[in-house]
């Protein structure tokens, strides 16, 4: 007998043909992008750093910078366009894209060639937002509604999953095939998730409320009239849930460091080594984001006020995790840090997820998907920047962390109060 969770979400994919189809590609192409982050980071460490006037800490916080700047940029023109075009043409063409994009890579091999791959990198994620802002506004398209929840569950734990076995494979490709051999995988891998979108099959684009216009794209009026909707399905604080998070981007650029400089030589003095230790603490991220939406839904549920106390207490759990990591040169003990710190980030992740997308129309997934992410964004770039410039300032990995988490525990506060007088307010429209 399997436990109830893992049986419904087989049956979610034995019962949903076409969610099914876009579970593969994210299968397929989450796994090629570890890869190539797996490789990236490498190549940083090795060319980077001191001889090149810039501390780790900027150069690992300028490359996650530039994985979510793009979102910013970019998510108000993917959501209307995810709400207007056809969804699946957006998907494949961007796959396509993207496979072109990362070879580009190949020719990164010396310290001065930094900025190609820093604009490689924003090129691919640039693309990638149209692909992420389609594909999610899919979801609720190729499911039951009453699975909705499962699905996104899913799909994070998938992207978790993903991150675990991408980023553990990823390491080990580093010493069999080198960087060169990871990029070409990667680009392979996006073609493959495009032979997925082409047999998926779709019902067409809502008409829009409004038409394209753009003018609404740089004045943001379709972002407002997706907050507007939002508000008034009692949705808007879910939707905010990850903006508050947003300090914990100087986690992932600790990590990065942390692979570095700690325990990077436990493998060696290569940028392989480096990349192994890094892929490791990954892993570890990846498992407990596997974990957490799990865990949260066995023992809490999927009801408004359940996901509501998954958000709150996620952000204590992930401050918790990483004050635990910050000393510990133990590898084994790190990797059960972060572990935990991830079941608690993932669980507050799916939460808000969920709460937002079911509670509003299909005209405004793409939208409000767009607005989420523009604050995701904004606020986890801003929590990379401080805490590589901390580290970078002091020297010290434990001050950078211990600032971190205070920081996401400010964060949660501020959450619990705005999410309470939104509700309020809510309901007080609703009377």
């Amino acid at each position: 007998m399997c436990p109830p969770t893992i049986c419904s979400v087989f049956a979610v994919l034995r019962n949903n043909p076409e969610f099914r189809k876009l579970w593969f590609s994210q299968v397929v192409s989450s796994a090629g992008d570890w890869f190539n982050r797996m490789a990236i980071l490498a190549l940083i460490g090795e060319l980077g750093g001191p001889d090149i006037g810039t501390g780790l800490g900027a150069l690992f916080a300028m490359e996650f910078m530039l994985r979510l700047l793009p979102s910013a940029l970019f998510s108000p023109l993917a959501g209307a366009l995810a709400d207007r075009l056809p969804r699946r043409s957006v998907m494949l063409i961007t796959d396509v894209l993207r496979a072109a994009i990362v070879l580009g890579f190949l020719f990164v091999d010396e310290a001065h060639e930094l900025p190609l791959l820093y604009g490689l990198l924003f090129a691919q994620m640039s693309v990638g937002i149209f692909f992420d802002a389609a594909r999610s506004a899919s979801v609720p398209n190729t499911i039951a509604p009453e699975d909705l929840h499962i699905a996104y569950t899913l799909s994070a734990a998938t992207w978790s999953v993903m991150l675990a076995v991408g980023a553990g494979v990823g390491g080990l490709l580093l010493t069999v095939v080198g960087l060169e051999g990871v990029f070409l995988i990667d680009s392979v891998t996006y073609l493959v998730s495009a032979v997925f979108v082409i047999r998926l099959r779709l019902p067409p684009t809502p008409t829009p409320e409004a038409p394209l216009h753009w003018a609404d794209i740089f004045l943001l009026r379709d972002i407002r009239r997706a907050v507007r909707h939002l508000h008034e399905h009692q949705a808007l604080h879910f939707a905010l849930a990850k903006f508050f998070w947003g300090a914990c981007g100087g986690f992932v650029v600790m990590i990065s460091i942390i692979g570095k400089v700690r325990f990077a030589p436990l493998f060696g003095a290569d940028a392989a080594a480096a990349g192994l230790a890094t892929s490791l603490l990954y892993m570890a991220r990846g498992f407990g984001t596997g974990i957490g939406p799990l865990l949260a839904r066995r023992f809490s549920g999927g009801s408004d006020q359940a996901l509501l106390r998954q958000i709150f207490l996620g952000y204590f759990v992930g401050a918790f995790g990483y004050a635990l990591f910050a000393p510990l040169n133990s590898l084994p003990l790190a990797l059960g840090a972060i572990v935990l710190a991830h079941c608690g980030g993932s669980a507050l992740w799916v939460a808000s997820t969920t709460g937002w997308q079911r509670k509003i129309d299909d005209a405004f997934r793409g939208r409000s998907f767009s607005f989420e992410f523009i604050l995701v964004d904004v606020s986890f770039t801003i929590g990379a920047l401080a805490t590589g410039a901390i580290y970078d300032d002091t020297g010290s990995i434990e001050t950078a962390i211990w600032i971190t988490c205070g920081a996401v525990i400010v964060g949660g506060l501020a959450w619990r109060a705005l999410s309470t007088r939104i509700i309020a307010n809510s309901r007080q429209l609703k009377g």
